[in-house]
């Protein structure tokens, strides 16, 4: 990443307040956690049941020692190396907005895939538009045994809200549950229904 980028992120991510999101709980059950490298916050906070899949191995190195005994997988979520109606539920932390348009099609339908009639889809992620050369989020996470991850979340700037993460869920066989909005970020609950 070219320097002049990376400190416009920096800038970018400090021209907003830092976001406080607190996560009581993670879906009980087996989890995919969808992007789960890096700082491994879905790992950290869920514990048993969460097999963590990124597509890049240096994501996986840097989440691994954070969130011990969570399995790790490199694998694309376009095309999981899981069976069909594997896992109870999943998660993407911070993680779609990484993707472009037409992967989170693919890896929303994939995600469906693997999941069970039933499970649930839960979404935190940043609120976007495309002005600007790059969107960066600081965020301060509290998980639920009193933990604190500080991080800083930052990709070309691009649409994105909650409703075109609605629409996209519902054209994969999900239907939307829970939205909770804030001004920077969202977080989404939906269900894999019966296609």
């Amino acid at each position: 990443m070219k320097l002049a980028l990376v400190v416009h992120m920096i800038f970018n991510a400090l021209a907003k307040p830092k976001q406080r999101i607190v996560i009581q709980e993670t879906p009980q059950g087996s989890v995919i956690d969808i992007g789960g490298g890096g700082e491994g916050v879905i790992a950290r906070a869920g514990g048993a049941g969460i097999v963590a899949i990124d597509k890049y191995a240096s994501e996986i190195h840097e989440a691994r020692d954070k969130a011990p005994g969570t399995p790790w997988m490199v694998a694309d979520a376009t095309e999981m190396p899981c069976k069909s109606h594997g896992f109870d539920h999943a998660t993407a932390f911070f993680s779609c907005m990484y993707m472009p348009d037409d992967a989170k099609e693919n890896v929303f339908r994939e995600t469906r895939r693997v999941l069970k009639i039933g499970g649930e889809f839960w979404i935190w992620d940043a609120h976007m538009a495309p002005k600007g050369n790059v969107f960066a989020i600081r965020l301060e996470v509290e998980i639920h045994d009193g933990h604190t991850i500080n991080a800083v979340y930052g990709v070309k700037a691009k649409d994105q809200s909650t409703a075109s993460i609605c629409r996209l869920l519902q054209q994969a066989g999900f239907e939307t549950e829970v939205i909770t909005d804030q001004k920077y970020w969202f977080f989404i609950k939906a269900k894999a229904v019966a296609l």
